[in-house]
């Protein structure tokens, strides 16, 4: 067990306060609560799981989503909230708990080391990491938000959060030197795509014997240029929850209303897979998109269709981009120009240019289908869970 030395904390039983006497706040669409998710945090070793917040000139890593989505309430969502035992409340009394979770978490950054204890320190290299990934699964045990307003939890939830981090940049460090693993945090900064170039200039290669170059024919030059066109995208890297991608694009495997009557499945469960597996890739879950072959564009119809399938794409974007902002929306759109055909005939900047002035549209369709389509209305709670819909 660890901090001993906290206030308003035990190392047993988690948190000190009268959970009776506390103001609380909720969502009106739903409530905040502990979540086992939270622990999935350790299985995304090798990237950085952690939502970014800035105040002033310091940023500030958190892992809960419910904790993150309360810090981050400001006048345009604080009506997104119902509060209890707290007449009055406003924008300036939620930045009183934001300033003890910064405390807190100013306070944990310095106290890491100490709360290992020397016991870490005197480890060999092949205990430190376990040990490690215990510490960050015990400060994870007490790391949740439920909706409690008391300033003395919210500073130990920010030192809990600081611990959270640091073990886990340490962990990566650990990853880093062992020769098993090499893996650091991949964070898609220049630096990390310089590195696998040269880790890729440095790998040995067969000599190859030089062959004259071929000179094209203006047919064969054609054909060239045309493979070129429709060779696939790359996949994108997810770094979000990649189980609400996978539900958002369910709902392509039932039927949809559209303006001209009801569109047939898209795809079928085992034809989604092998969509899903084409576009996408998952270092941390790598069998959870498996390269496929490439398909032929889908077909569907022209018009609300379309609509659906650039909200879909919209939709993936913005929750992906929360963790990995290294794909830009043009890679997204090259997605739709190449496995769908209703988009063959625009170009991918022009697909991009208005993919989120066409989303709401998609949304909208989708909304008027839920009666036919059960795979929607999960659908739409994602949406609201990460704000694309209100």
């Amino acid at each position: 067990m660890f901090f001993h030395h906290l206030p308003n904390f035990s190392p047993y039983s988690g948190h000190i306060y009268d959970a009776l006497r506390v103001p609380f706040i909720c969502k009106k669409d739903g409530n905040f609560g502990r979540d086992d998710k939270r622990f999935d945090l350790m299985d995304r070793e090798g990237y950085l799981p952690f939502r970014e917040m800035i105040r002033g000139d310091t940023a500030y890593f958190i892992s809960d989503a419910d904790l993150f989505d309360f810090l981050s309430i400001k006048e345009s969502t604080i009506n997104s909230y119902d509060i209890h035992g707290c007449p009055g409340w406003n924008l300036e009394m939620k930045e009183r708990f934001t300033e003890q979770f910064i405390s807190g978490y100013d306070e944990g950054i310095v106290d890491f080391e100490r709360n290992l204890g020397i016991t870490y320190t005197a480890l060999p290299h092949e205990q430190q990491l376990p040990y490690l990934r215990t510490y960050c699964l015990y400060c994870l045990d007490f790391l949740f938000f439920e909706g409690d307003l008391n300033e003395a939890l919210f500073y130990n939830l920010g030192y809990l959060q600081a611990n959270v981090y640091r073990g886990f940049v340490e962990i990566n460090h650990l990853l880093a030197l062992s020769p098993d693993t090499g893996s650091a945090i991949r964070m898609h900064f220049e630096s990390y795509y310089k590195g696998k170039e040269i880790v890729r200039r440095n790998k040995p290669t067969e000599e190859k014997r030089e062959e004259p170059e071929a000179k094209l024919t203006p047919a064969i030059a054609e054909e060239t240029v045309s493979q070129r066109v429709t060779t696939a995208p790359e996949r994108i890297e997810l770094l979000c929850d990649i189980e609400e991608i996978k539900k958002l694009w369910l709902v392509l495997t039932a039927p949809i209303k559209t303006k001209n009557g009801s569109e047939a499945a898209v795809f079928s469960t085992a034809e989604l897979t092998g969509f899903l597996g084409s576009v996408f890739s998952s270092g941390a879950f790598p069998n959870a998109f498996k390269a496929h072959q490439p398909q032929a564009p889908m077909l569907t119809s022209k018009g609300d269709m379309r609509n659906v399938l650039n909200a879909l794409m919209y939709a993936s974007y913005n929750i992906n981009r929360e963790y990995n902002r290294s794909t830009n929306l043009v890679h997204y759109a090259a997605i739709l120009k190449h496995h769908f055909s209703v988009f063959a005939g625009s170009g991918i900047n022009s697909i991009k240019s208005v993919m989120a002035t066409y989303s709401p549209k998609g949304i909208a369709i989708l909304k008027g289908s839920s009666t036919d389509n059960p795979h929607i209305e999960e659908m739409l709670s994602i949406l609201k869970k990460h704000k694309l819909l209100h």
